[in-house]
């Protein structure tokens, strides 16, 4: 096997009459390599959102997985029982699984797909022709072949076009000023009729219906969100907008990279890369598909619509503001929160990954707030941290309701769990490597 492409070093700096020895920083490999180099079809897939791109993604890890565990055994596959020839080339399946279900999944031409293109050509270029690179490429193929087809009838591609209810108080409507940055619409419509990887139907881990807008605690959450989430709040403090700002990052980019970067600094192998991305992305897309079905099957309204007709809700403790503006936009229902799905589910896949809590500093470069330069880092002494910082910086963003962000945040560990459950699972005997749970 070809040594991996090193992210730092290993040398010796001299310093005087000794040397310091500079450690080697952790390896991306083949599988990590692959899987930054689809992140970007999957981000600008035009017509298509974050609960789109976290599916398919998770499709291609998934791919990725089979292909790798044909090669090396240890773990039980997921959609296809490969047998691998000897020999056959490591890079050359990862390469070929991760670019065919990526090609064929993403429908759209975009530049980002032209290059993965370019990519794909120049991996297998560099591999030397041969019975090894043949093989290897063929149990990438079949393992790209066996999700395709399982995924065959998903209903992703549904082309129901949205058509705004009748405007009642508590249903969202998509308008004319749904988003700073896009037209008008239902933002990925059609993930609501996707039939989950490990569900049987949309709506088989639906969370219960949002908090009735006649109880206190409803007003009090929209007293909330009304104080601090306005575009020109005098109560949100520059710390607050630092966190807004950062979790306004698109979830795919920012977990993809913050979820891959941290698989890269436990310098695992091929083997439990594969294994560690295809259950975060398995994690995301579950529970991306789950948000989106109940998005579109509660339609609740956002906070600038329920601001400013607060004299329709039926509660008395509510007061309209007129021309209320939050600081941050979204042109898809309210409820339950897309960024607390995705933040949950990585939460929850990342301790099930390496069975443990730990502290972690995360990147971002979110700019939606004009004006508002990014922190780029944030740290977090647990992960449940990360949860709360997400919750807090969707309601001072004016995005959600706090009971949005709680009764997310209390369901998708539930979705998540059901649907690693008894997958992935090593072979009797297999010899773990280091860093990756039991």
């Amino acid at each position: 096997m070809r040594k991996r492409l090193l992210l730092g070093v290993l040398g010796a700096v001299a310093m005087g009459a000794g040397a310091v020895q500079v450690q080697a920083a952790p390896a991306h490999n083949a599988v990590t390599l692959w899987h930054e180099r689809t992140q970007p079809v999957l981000a600008t897939w035009t017509g298509r959102g974050n609960a789109a791109a976290a599916y398919t993604g998770s499709l291609v890890q998934i791919a990725v997985y089979d292909a790798v565990v044909a090669i090396r055994g240890g773990y039980r596959p997921f959609y296809a029982h490969i047998d691998a020839p000897d020999g056959a080339d490591l890079d050359a399946a990862i390469a070929t699984a991760a670019y065919r279900v990526a090609r064929t999944r993403v429908t759209v031409a975009t530049p980002a797909r032209d290059n993965l293109d370019a990519q794909y050509a120049a991996t297998l270029a560099a591999i030397p022709d041969g019975p090894s690179k043949a093989d290897g490429i063929a149990v990438g193929e079949t393992a790209a072949a066996a999700t395709l087809a399982a995924r065959a009838g998903d209903n992703f591609y549904n082309t129901a076009a949205y058509t705004n209810p009748p405007p009642d108080p508590g249903v969202w409507q998509a308008t004319a000023v749904a988003n700073d940055f896009a037209t008008a619409g239902a933002a990925d419509y059609a993930m609501a009729f996707t039939i989950p990887v490990t569900a049987r139907a949309p709506g088989a881990r639906r969370l219960p219906p949002p908090i009735a807008m006649d109880k206190k605690k409803y007003a009090r959450s929209l007293r909330e969100v009304q104080e601090t989430g306005g575009k020109t709040s005098a109560f949100r403090s520059a710390d607050m907008t630092d966190a807004v700002q950062f979790w306004t990052e698109g979830g795919l980019t920012l977990w993809g990279r913050n979820t891959r970067d941290i698989v890269i600094s436990r310098d695992l192998d091929e083997l439990q890369s594969a294994r560690a991305l295809a259950m975060l992305g398995l994690a995301g897309g579950e529970a991306m598909l789950a948000c989106w079905e109940a998005k579109y099957r509660y339609l609740g309204w956002r906070p600038y619509q329920a601001i400013e007709r607060a004299d329709e809700d039926g509660n008395d403790d509510t007061l309209p503001e007129a021309g209320w503006i939050p600081a941050v936009r979204a042109n898809h229902p309210e409820y339950p929160s897309g960024h607390a799905c995705f933040g949950t589910a990585m939460v929850v896949g990342l301790r099930k990954v390496f069975g443990e809590d730990f502290p972690v500093t995360l990147t971002s470069t979110g700019n939606l707030i004009a004006g508002h330069p990014v922190v780029p880092t944030r740290s977090y002494d647990s992960l449940d941290d990360i949860v709360d910082d997400t919750a807090n910086a969707r309601v001072w963003g004016g995005l959600h309701f706090r009971t949005t962000m709680d009764a997310t945040a209390r369901w998708i560990p539930l979705v998540v769990r059901d649907a690693l459950e008894g997958r992935f699972r090593p072979v009797r005997g297999h010899d773990h490597h280091r860093g990756c749970r039991k």
